[in-house]
C-alpha cells in the first residue's frame, strides 16, 4: 500500500553501501522509519529529500507486517537552508528534532506537534537568540505530550509576574521569540523546569546535549 504524506526528516543515516534509513515525522501517520534505496549517493533521486530538517511530500510504500516503509517518491517543500550554514542553528534544530523523535510514539498522528516543529524550524532560520525560542517550543511540546506546566509553581509565578510573556510562550507566533532576551530569574527557573520534565520522560540523555557539552555550543 502506498501512502502520500507530508513529512519532516528528523534524522537519516547511511545503511549498507548506498541506502539510507530515515526517521520521518509525518502529519498523517506520526513518527515512522523508512528506507530510501540508493539515497546516500549525492546524485541519487532521493538524496535531497532525505536530509535532516527537510519538509516534503512523500510517497511511502508499506506492508502491515513490516516495521519500516520504503520511500518511493516525493518532492521537497522546504529545506530551511539557513539551518545548514551555522553550527548553532544546526544544533538547535537537531535538539528540537531529537525531542520530537524521542518523546513521540511510533505511528501515532500528532498534527499539532507537526505544525509546532515546522514553525520552530522556520523561526530558527532568522533567530538572533535561541534560548527563549527553545523555551516556547518546549512548553508547547510538553503540553501537547500531556505534561503541561500549569500546576507547577515555577510556571504560576512566571504567569503572575509576566502575563504577557506567558501568553507569548503559550500561543504567540514563535518568530516573535527569535529576538527575545529576558533576563529574569523566573525565566531561568522555567527553563530548568521544562528541561527537568523532559529528562524525566527520557530513558537516556539527548545525544545532541552530549554534543553541546563537548563543543561548548550554546543554543
Amino acid at each position: 500500500m502506498i501512502r502520500n504524506v507530508h513529512a519532516l526528516v528528523l534524522w537519516s543515516k547511511r545503511s549498507h553501501e548506498a541506502d539510507k534509513v530515515v526517521g520521518l515525522f509525518t502529519r498523517e501517520l506520526g513518527r515512522i522509519t523508512v528506507r530510501a534505496t540508493s539515497a546516500a549517493r549525492s546524485t541519487a533521486k532521493f538524496a535531497g529529500i532525505t536530509e535532516p530538517f527537510v519538509e516534503g511530500e512523500m510517497a511511502i510504500y508499506a506492508r502491515p507486517e513490516q516495521a519500516w516503509g520504503k520511500l518511493v517518491g516525493g518532492r521537497i517543500l522546504r529545506s530551511f537552508p539557513a539551518l545548514r550554514t551555522d553550527m548553532s542553528r544546526i544544533t538547535a534544530a537537531a535538539w528540537m528534532c531529537e525531542v520530537v523523535n524521542r518523546m513521540t510514539a511510533v505511528e501515532q498522528p500528532a498534527p499539532e506537534k507537526y505544525t509546532l516543529l515546522c514553525e520552530a524550524l522556520e523561526a530558527l532560520e532568522t533567530a538572533v537568540t535561541f534560548d527563549i525560542l527553545r523555551l516556547g517550543f518546549a512548553v508547547r511540546f510538553l503540553s501537547y505530550a500531556g505534561f503541561g506546566l500549569d500546576n507547577w509553581e515555577a510556571w504560576r509565578a512566571f504567569v503572575v509576574a509576566h502575563p504577557g510573556r506567558a501568553k507569548e510562550i503559550q500561543i504567540g507566533p514563535l518568530r516573535s521569540l527569535c529576538h527575545a532576551r529576558w533576563e529574569d530569574p523566573l525565566v531561568s527557573g522555567l527553563m530548568q523546569l521544562a528541561g527537568r520534565m523532559m529528562m524525566d520522560q527520557l530513558n537516556r540523555p539527548l545525544a545532541v546535549n552530549r554534543f553541546r557539552q563537548m563543543t561548548g555550543i550554546e543554543i
